[in-house]
């Protein structure tokens, strides 16, 4: 698999998975969420973020 279809597939899963994501850097221990910043590094889109960001706050709000 060349870095193109790595990066592609990675975009595809931080798309497809932001509510997950944004789980695992919530709740996860330290190496789950580092392993999410890793795949959010080298794959996500800024819209991706701007997903993940917006389930963090909902997350943080339903806390309070």
């Amino acid at each position: 698999m060349s870095s193109q279809e790595v990066v592609s597939e990675l975009n595809r899963y931080a798309d497809r998975n932001t509510e997950f994501l944004s789980r695992v850097l919530a709740y996860g221990d330290t190496e789950a969420r580092a392993y999410a910043l890793a795949l959010l590094s080298n794959g996500a889109t800024a819209e991706d973020i701007d997903k993940i960001q917006a389930e963090l706050d909902r997350i943080r709000r339903d806390l309070k």
